[in-house]
């Protein structure tokens, strides 16, 4: 998710509607304009519900944040940001996204949703031929692709290879390498008529030819499986140092050792591996199906078979892995995926046959009167009488009127479609649209999402102006406000250290006597470990004081080599400080990003007190009162 999308949501949690209501339900007031008991009361417990409990805030402290966003608001609104024409196209896009469920047919939806579930407990592994047409093809091209096609389908079904043929013929760029074999996939890896086609077609058959928006395909199913689901894993990754590749297969056969031996798969992860968006959690990755994971992830990861097994190491392209079962997730039941479909469905092309449902509804319910002497000129492609009629009426949607030249212009960007169908596919653009332009007059809730993403939007434009943007930009501001506030800014205690890591207690105790020796870590190394057995990993960095990967409660006292501090069962430390850093003030370019942060805060302070002095507020403390009491059940 997007900062901005963040930041919009948190938005919609504090924005609302102000209702018609007495004057005694006021609560507040903003230059006038009243915000209502019930308003609050609304975004009140909405956010109180999503919020944790430590963070939740009184009464009081909310209706003082509330008054805040009112008052950025109204100066969005008197800015005029509501007219900048960014902001109307990403309204609009934000429109069309919530628009969506509004134009499926639930009956079709339904169907979708389980011919949906149903292919999603089967793989299909498949092998495909494509022969490109654009778009926009001239039909002598699109004839010329079809006949390509069919001559390749002829070849197979005469007995030469479907791997050899689209290798030949098929103007898929990977069918050189792979013979068009796409592998295993299931509903939704696919665009759904091909998809549609490969679930139809039987194994070891070979498809007729048919189309997507990528071109003329054909489709031999080469096996089917039941689902495997999802898996989710942990992992350790070393990347490759390309000065040194045995550095990386060193350190990832000194873990698996450890591994072996029973050091805990999550602590070797946070300490040792590369991937850092996964060892703060372990080493734990988010569930994935098996073809959203690059092939050599995904085979190990499907082959293990219990829980908590390890895989040996192994390479892909990132570097070398070590891979650990946390849980396999079958398919789940219908009922637990339902909703998950309904949102995939309307967000792929199976939407279109729910979409054309709801059109015909609409054309049925809607009041539309036709010129059938326009409507003809058009089919006859009379052009003369045409381009004397373009501002006369084609037809009517409920006394809307589309004009002949509205079609006209449409059928510039569908020249290459038979007329009646150019003038049916107009008839129900313009039927849908009619919809669409209308929803908020129809449908309330939909009405009063949009104002939220409205006042979202334009929260966020103002906030980059007036707060983010200067923070950043205002390079002397942000000097001065640094200087001021210097003593804010500074290390904690560091220590240059080394960290080791033993399995055993006793070999613990070896490594802090060779320590203490001054002998190399790769002779500590060789001195402790046991050949394939590894009984000490290192560690060396610089740390703050406190930081995870120092042992718990550690201190940077002195420099010298502590005692050994028992961790678990299986994992004992010893940690040696060279060097110690005592707190000090930071410079500036290292502190920028704590400086920005405190800076924006400041601005946005600053630009409250602003907003109070020049947009009067007026609380109903009677009102207020009872708002207190109707919380506080």
């Amino acid at each position: 998710m997007s900062f901005k999308h963040l930041i919009i949501i948190l938005c919609l949690t504090i924005g609302t509607h102000t209702q018609s209501q007495s004057k005694k339900n006021i609560l507040f007031t903003v230059v006038n304009t009243p915000v209502f008991i019930d308003e609050f009361n609304q975004v009140f417990n909405k956010n109180r519900d999503i919020v944790a409990e430590e963070n939740k805030k009184s009464i009081e402290e909310y209706l003082e944040l509330y008054i805040n966003y009112k008052l950025k608001l109204k100066q969005a609104y008197e800015l005029k940001y509501d007219t900048v024409t960014a902001y109307k196209r990403e309204l609009k896009s934000y429109r069309e996204q919530l628009i969506i469920p509004y134009l499926t047919d639930s009956k079709i939806t339904d169907a979708l949703v389980k011919e949906a579930y149903d292919r999603m407990k089967t793989e299909i592994n498949a092998s495909h031929i494509l022969v490109g047409v654009p778009p926009k093809s001239l039909p002598q091209d699109t004839l010329k692709a079809y006949q390509k096609i069919i001559e390749a389908r002829t070849k197979i079904m005469n007995g030469a290879s479907f791997e050899s043929i689209a290798k030949e013929y098929s103007e898929d760029p990977s069918a050189q390498k792979n013979g068009g074999n796409l592998g295993y996939f299931s509903a939704f890896d696919m665009v759904y008529p091909f998809e549609n086609v490969s679930y139809k077609t039987k194994v070891n058959e070979v498809s007729m030819p048919f189309r997507t928006r990528f071109g003329y395909h054909i489709v031999k199913v080469n096996d089917t499986r039941p689902s495997k689901g999802e898996v989710e894993v942990a992992h350790i990754m070393i990347k490759e140092n390309a000065e040194d590749s045995l550095v990386a297969k060193t350190k990832i056969d000194e873990l698996y050792a450890k591994l072996l031996q029973g050091d805990s798969f999550k602590f070797l992860a946070k300490m040792y591996s590369d991937d850092k968006n996964s060892a703060i959690n372990g080493g734990t990755i988010p569930k994935f199906k098996y073809n959203r994971m690059i092939k050599s992830f995904a085979d190990i990861a499907f082959s293990l078979k219990e829980v908590n097994e390890i895989s040996k190491p192994f390479k892909t392209r990132f570097g070398w892995h070590i891979m650990t079962l946390i849980k396999k997730h079958p398919i789940q039941k219908f009922d637990q995926l339902q909703e998950e479909l309904i949102q995939k469905i309307e967000k792929n092309e199976r939407s279109k046959a729910a979409g054309k449902s709801i059109v015909n509804k609409l054309m049925n319910e809607y009041n539309i009167t036709k010129d059938d002497k326009l409507t003809q000129l058009f089919l006859k492609q009379d052009t003369i009488q045409i381009q004397q009629n373009l501002k006369h009426t084609l037809f009517t949607i409920n006394e809307e009127k589309i004009l002949l030249g509205d079609l006209i212009e449409f059928n510039k960007t569908h020249s290459n479609d038979d007329v009646e169908n150019v003038y049916q596919d107009f008839l129900e653009f313009k039927t849908l649209n009619y919809f669409k332009d209308n929803l908020e007059k129809t449908d309330t809730s939909f009405a009063f999402t949009m104002q939220e993403y409205r006042d979202g939007l334009l929260l966020f434009d103002l906030l980059q102006d007036k707060v983010w943007k200067r923070a950043e930009k205002d390079t002397i501001a942000l000097q001065e406000f640094f200087n001021k506030n210097s003593d804010r800014y500074s290390w904690k205690k560091r220590g240059d250290v080394i960290i080791a890591s033993c399995t055993k207690h006793d070999k613990a105790l070896l490594v802090k006597k060779y320590l203490e020796e001054n002998k190399s870590l790769e002779e500590i190394k060789k001195l402790v470990n046991e050949g394939p057995v590894i009984h000490v990993i290192f560690t060396k960095r610089i740390l703050e004081e406190g930081h995870k990967k120092l042992p718990n409660n550690f201190k940077l006292d002195s420099v010298g080599i502590s005692d050994v501090i028992n961790i678990n069962e299986t994992n004992f430390s010893i940690v040696k400080t060279i060097k110690i850093m005592n707190p000090e003030p930071m410079e500036f370019k290292k502190a920028k990003g704590m400086v920005i942060n405190d800076f924006q805060e400041y601005l946005e302070k600053q630009w409250i007190k602003e907003l109070r002095k020049k947009y009067p507020v007026k609380i109903n403390k009677r009102a207020l009162k009872k708002v207190i009491k109707l919380n506080s059940k």
